[in-house]
């Protein structure tokens, strides 16, 4: 028998393929069923910051956005004198965490032409504010547009005498933004850009939710789930499994993956008779994912084959993202995470160009003196770590859009890097 039909059949007999598959079948998640488009996330953006629908999570949702928003405009550097700086000046945490946004409602349309339409409106109006939410799922924002939404709800403002004791707050959302380069970002003195990491927490709230027995929460969580890199426990599970059987199967997915690049309905068609692909077929959901996790899977293998520099206990990834810990650097490690890793992510959606960043989180260090200490020591390996010391997180880009060779190099030169600036 050839050897990679050989690999493909005892790949066929593992177990943790079995347990992969039944993982991934579909119950009562709509959205494992539908793709929802620009406008239907905007939709279903609405719904979760009305405090009133059947989600459960009440004005929670909205305090979550506030929150993540009022440590960003701290950070991004908003035009002092932009109503967006001035409203957060005025709305510290302990104010958000405090107040009730029970009164809020959203809207779809309020006043613009409909070439200038904000995607959504969040309004308070115990609170006096109105959210202009400009949300991207995909593409880009635009300066012109974004001045121009802007400049059009000045002048309805202008025109109705109720709002002028409203704050007006522009948010520019984008499911791909993390963070970190609001410098390179349109109109960002009057808009602050967001990422949708913010929905993390209405993910974990919602989480205990669907363990109360709050079946309606569960479409926040799947929802959370598919627009930020957190991960249920039942995902998490899904993608340990598809990691493990990339690390055993390796030679088996590959061919069953490139035999069948295209649509798999076309490919039988054309070849009914492999059994291999009915089986593919018949569990569409799970070749899905050994599709998305291959590409950090085998950036994941080509560096533990480098040596033993690059520990396979200290790289973890999932679909979208890969996370290491530099060699060495281990000995800072918490209880939660690594204080100091760095990480992968696709630049684009064709996923052959990567990001590489250096983060950190000075929570995750043993100690807040630790914490401390580990961030001069990053000072002396990227200067940018000087800059806004009182946060927590920092994340500064190191590499932009650059190959896969390109991409295995500058890891290494990167922890090599590292290794000398804490001894």
């Amino acid at each position: 028998m050839d050897a990679t039909i050989e690999a493909v059949e005892t790949f066929l007999c593992d177990p943790t393929l079995s347990e992969l598959c039944e993982i991934l079948k579909i119950g009562d998640d709509i959205l494992d069923v539908i793709n929802l488009s620009e406008n239907q996330h905007s939709d279903f953006l609405a719904w979760l910051f009305d405090p009133r629908e059947g989600h459960g999570q009440g004005d929670q949702i909205v305090r979550d956005l506030l929150i993540t928003a009022r440590q960003a405009a701290v950070e991004c550097g908003l035009d002092g004198r932009s109503t967006t700086s001035r409203f957060f000046a005025e709305w510290p945490p302990s104010r958000i965490r405090t107040a009730s946004f029970g009164s809020v409602f959203t809207a779809r349309e309020l006043g613009l032409k409909a070439t200038e339409r904000v995607d959504l409106f969040v309004i308070d109006p115990d609170n006096k504010f109105v959210l202009l939410i400009e949300n991207k799922a995909g593409t880009a924002h635009s300066q012109n547009q974004l001045d121009g939404y802007r400049a059009s709800w000045q002048e309805i403002v202008a025109s109705n005498a109720h709002l002028k004791d409203y704050s007006s707050v522009h948010i520019a959302l984008d499911r791909d933004f993390v963070g970190g380069d609001w410098s390179e970002r349109p109109s960002n003195g009057y808009w602050l850009h967001l990422g949708y990491d913010w929905l993390k927490a209405s993910a974990d709230r919602a989480l205990l939710h669907v363990e109360r027995g709050n079946a309606a929460a569960r479409l926040v969580v799947s929802y959370c789930n598919r627009q930020t890199d957190w991960e249920s426990p039942t995902s998490q599970r899904a993608i340990t499994l598809a990691a493990q059987l990339h690390q055993d199967h390796g030679m088996a997915i590959r061919h069953m993956l490139e035999a069948n690049t295209g649509r798999l309905e076309k490919c039988w068609l054309q070849d009914g008779s492999s059994a291999h692909m009915i089986f593919m077929l018949q569990n569409k959901a799970a070749f899905s994912l050994l599709r998305e996790t291959q590409g950090m899977a085998s950036i994941k293998e080509t560096l533990v084959a480098k040596g033993p520099s690059f520990s396979r206990a200290n790289i973890k990834h999932a679909r979208a993202w890969l996370d290491i810990c530099p060699p060495g650097w281990e000995q800072f490690t918490g209880e939660e995470w690594w204080p100091v890793y760095l990480h992968v992510s696709y630049t684009d959606s064709t996923k052959s160009k990567y990001d590489i960043a250096l983060i950190l989180q000075t929570g995750h260090a043993k100690t807040e003196a630790e914490g401390e200490q580990l961030r001069e020591y990053l000072k002396a390996f990227d200067n940018r770590f000087a800059k806004r010391q009182g946060t927590s997180l920092r994340r500064v880009v190191l590499n932009k859009e650059i190959g896969l060779s390109d991409l295995v190099r500058k890891l290494e030169e990167h922890a090599n890097r590292l290794k000398t600036v804490y001894s």
